[in-house]
């Protein structure tokens, strides 16, 4: 199955410090997507643009981007962001054939020298444009400010 990163639409009730700690066998779930690293990797950049707080640390600090590794914590102030940015995507690979490929980072050939080529990254489109809509409708929901959206890395 790979790396993956977990979103979880929760209530802004919830305790974030150990949310997750806790994530797979707690109510206050509303919703949830995972959406694989190779695919997270490709749209990272643009991630980064997104407003978000980090609730591993101290008094949650606000930032941007993803927490690769770690947690991240969107709410109502990341919500047009995540919207728009999803959305570009989502838009952008309904032009794609069935099998998405996309290209991936430079392999080097086993000797290690230059002599290799670019991993091919294959996804199966209607299944991307079902998980970039997914976070799109939970980030719909961070708007109306009652709710946060908790990012679980890899």
């Amino acid at each position: 199955m790979g790396l993956e990163h977990e979103f979880y639409l929760i209530s802004n009730t919830t305790d974030v410090k150990d949310f997750w700690m806790i994530r797979e066998r707690n109510n206050s779930v509303i919703d949830s997507v995972v959406i694989h690293d190779d695919l997270i990797q490709y749209i990272f950049d643009t991630l980064e643009w997104i407003p978000s707080k980090n609730p591993a640390l101290s008094r949650t600090p606000n930032g941007r981007g993803l927490n690769y590794h770690g947690v991240t914590l969107f709410d109502k102030q990341s919500s047009v962001t995540l919207i728009s940015i999803f959305s570009s995507w989502r838009d952008l690979f309904k032009n794609a054939p069935n099998i998405l490929e996309l290209t991936g980072e430079f392999v080097y050939a086993k000797s290690g020298k230059m002599l290799g080529e670019y991993e091919k990254k294959v996804f199966n489109k209607d299944e991307v444009i079902k998980q970039f809509e997914k976070i799109i409708s939970m980030s719909a929901q961070l708007a109306e400010g009652d709710y946060y959206l908790y990012h679980c890395g890899i």
